[in-house]
């Protein structure tokens, strides 16, 4: 039973990070600290519906958003909840008694569900009223909207990347779980999610699992939100929220964690590794934190300090694809191949769907001189995903080296469709209709690939070889002349222009370059014949 409970909440971790917050100009700011050891007062069902202190405030966001709601409305609707759930509990005021008759009010009666989202509808009270849906955010902030409207001992509590609500009135504890219909989860529960596992040192300080104070819940809003608007690309409003939140709540290691994120994002990376730190200080046990500071360190190239950073996101959460898959590119760019295509491999088989882990594990193998297996990672990377136009482009230059032309134009053709700026396709192709003879189409490749970038000598060279195959001299010689002006250290291409020159029958520049070539290139394999060329010129 624990393994299954076990299972239950870590899905309901996965997903119910909420993406969202709210600034609200002309609000003040709310500091109202509550305690497990507070009194409730004799009174408690005597209802001053006009406090609603907490249902106000989280309307008052949602107004951001959603401006034309009528907060009346929604209040009344609150009301109504509240109202229905004093009348089923009756006389009896047992803390267990109340927290089943909430459970099955808001559940079983007015049929409010869980979804593992984090969209803005399903964290705002408003929309969470309208549509009967919310995720785990949303549930608690109704959930606690309804405690205060009854004036019950019941208080937000969080973890990494999760909030749930807790009964405590000195003597009896209970934590409820609103993303599963109340179910009661006890502490530890908590404690060892993997990647999102609470330190003891963040429960010693009472950073989580501790009754929050309503600007901490309003916090988790903002950083949400904040979360929204990062996915969405509003970085500045994103920006914003996350501040907002910290304001709110400065001992949260997830939303240190994500305002660095944000902050890399507009190049503030001394800002940046600060709220890394920050959060690795916070909760030394949250494994996204070190995932995102081993890109920041790789993207320093420092990739041996963001290996580093990788191991630990990875012992902490095992199952961490992109902390395998970066740790993967970062072996890679320090020459390990094997390692990383280990760390590919790892990825492929938590998720055999993963298309980018073929695609770079593909390209691995086809530098580490493994075609069969580069072309098999390549064909499985386009069958999931035929979308992600750089593997034609990878595959077409292994489909080239094994002179498998016609299949090389037609990968590195549905390249070009979708990026036909890109220079070095054309190269590619070109090399390749002139692997099949089709020199005028080369030709015209080649044209195009100049066209896009006039300054690469090799360009040159490489259409002159193809206007000489087309019986082109005098244009091929224009093309070797400007290779060599832009590079003139090639020595293949002195080699041609000087064939080229004696094809004209201009022997004495043919024999210069001639020299020149042997000069640039004495242990060339055919320097020798090259000699020969050279005393049969000076004996005409």
């Amino acid at each position: 039973m624990e393994n299954i409970l076990r299972k239950v909440l870590s899905y309901c971790f996965l997903f119910c990070v909420i993406y969202g917050f709210f600034s609200f100009p002309g609000i003040v700011n709310i500091v109202f600290y509550v305690s497990a050891d507070d009194f409730i007062p004799d009174n408690a069902w005597e209802i001053e519906k006009e406090k609603n202190r907490l249902a106000n405030v989280i309307l008052d966001i949602a107004m951001e958003s959603y401006p034309e709601i009528d907060k009346t409305h929604y209040l009344q609707q609150v009301d109504k909840i509240s109202e229905t759930i004093k009348t089923s509990v009756g006389n009896n005021k047992t803390p267990e008694h109340i927290i089943n008759t909430i459970n099955t009010i808001l559940f079983d009666e007015f049929k409010f569900q869980y979804v593992q989202t984090g969209n803005l509808e399903n964290i705002l009270l408003n929309k969470v009223l309208d549509n009967k849906i919310g995720n785990c955010v949303g549930l608690s902030l109704l959930y606690l909207c309804i405690a205060e409207y009854l004036q019950l001992p019941i208080y937000g509590v969080s973890v990494p990347e999760h909030m749930f609500v807790r009964y405590d009135d000195g003597s009896f504890v209970r934590n409820i779980e609103t993303g599963y219909k109340g179910l009661s989860m006890p502490d530890r529960y908590y404690v060892k999610i993997p990647g999102k596992a609470v330190s003891e040192k963040s429960i010693k300080n009472g950073y989580y699992l501790k009754n929050l104070t309503v600007d901490e819940v309003l916090a988790s809003v903002y950083l949400n939100r904040s979360l929204i608007q990062k996915e969405t690309g509003n970085i500045k409003d994103a920006l914003n929220d996350v501040n907002r939140a910290t304001e709110l709540r400065n001992n949260d290691a997830v939303s240190f964690c994500n305002r660095g994120v944000l902050y890399e994002k507009i190049g503030n990376n001394e800002q940046a590794i600060e709220d890394y730190n920050r959060a690795v200080d916070l909760n030394p046990d949250y494994a996204p934190t070190y995932y995102n500071r081993g890109s920041y360190y790789a993207k320093m190239e420092k990739i041996d300090i963001a290996i580093t950073d990788y191991n630990k996101a990875i012992s902490l959460d095992p199952n961490s694809i992109l902390a395998y898959y970066n740790r993967a590119i970062a072996f890679y760019l320090i020459g390990r191949a094997e390692l990383s295509i280990r760390d590919l491999s790892t990825v492929i088989a938590f998720d055999p769907e993963y298309a980018p882990a073929y695609a770079t594990r593909g390209l691995i193998y086809a530098e580490s001189n493994e075609p069969e297996k580069a072309l098999k990672d390549f064909d499985k990377a386009l069958e999931l995903d035929s979308n992600n136009v750089d593997i034609y482009m990878k595959r077409s230059i292994l489909h080239a080296d094994a002179m498998r032309y016609e299949e090389a134009i037609k990968d590195i053709t549905a390249f070009i469709q979708s990026a036909p700026e890109n220079a070095f396709a054309y190269y590619i192709r070109a090399k390749a209709y002139r692997g099949i003879e089709h020199f005028r189409e080369s030709l015209e490749d080649f044209n195009r690939m100049i066209e896009l970038k006039p300054r690469l000598a090799g360009a040159y060279y490489e259409r002159a070889l193809v206007k000489n195959l087309l019986g082109m001299y005098s244009e091929s010689l224009t093309d070797f002349n400007t290779s060599i002006d832009i590079f003139p250290y090639n020595p293949l291409a002195y080699l041609h222009r000087a064939n080229t020159y004696r094809e004209l029958g201009i022997k004495e520049k043919a024999l210069k370059d001639y020299l020149t070539y042997l000069k640039l290139n004495p242990d060339a394999p055919d320097a020798e014949e090259i000699r020969k060329n050279v005393e049969n010129i000076k004996k005409q």
